[in-house]
C-alpha cells in the first residue's frame, strides 16, 4: 500500500519536470526563436515596457519578423510540411448537375454496400465527382 503514493508523487514530479521545457519544443518556427530571444535578451537587461506581456510583445514580434524576412510567422512551419492539392470550388450548373447524378448513385450504393455516414459519403462523393 505504500508503493501506490509513491507512484503518484513521482508521476506527479515527472510531469512537473517537464513543464519548463514546454516552449523550448514549442518554438519550432524561426520567428518564435528569433521573438523568443529577443524577449529573454530585453528581460534580462530589464528594458521589458512597463505592462508588456509576452503576447503583446509576441504579436508585433511576429509582424515585424515576417515584414523582414517575407515569410507568414504564424504559418512557416505548417505551409513547409503539408502541401494540398489544389481544388477549384467554382460552382457552375454541371457540377450542379454532377453532384445530382453523384447523390443518386450514393443512394444506390449505400443501399448495395450498407454504407452510411458522412465519413462514407465524402469518401464516395471525392471519387465520384
Amino acid at each position: 500500500m505504500k508503493f501506490l503514493p509513491i507512484v503518484v508523487v513521482l508521476t506527479g514530479a515527472g510531469c512537473l519536470a517537464a513543464v519548463p521545457y514546454t516552449p523550448v519544443i514549442a518554438a519550432t518556427s524561426a520567428a518564435i526563436k528569433s521573438c523568443s530571444k529577443q524577449w529573454s535578451n530585453m528581460k534580462k537587461a530589464n528594458k521589458v515596457p512597463e505592462g508588456e506581456k509576452w503576447s503583446e510583445f509576441w504579436s508585433q514580434c511576429s509582424k515585424d519578423y515576417a515584414a523582414k524576412n517575407g515569410e507568414d510567422a504564424s504559418t512557416e512551419k505548417a505551409s513547409k510540411s503539408k502541401k494540398t492539392a489544389s481544388v477549384s470550388e467554382d460552382d457552375s450548373a454541371s457540377s450542379a448537375q454532377q453532384k445530382k447524378d453523384c447523390d443518386a448513385k450514393w443512394d444506390a450504393n449505400k443501399t448495395r454496400t450498407g454504407a452510411h455516414g458522412w465519413h462514407d459519403y465524402f469518401q464516395f462523393m471525392s471519387k465520384c465527382m
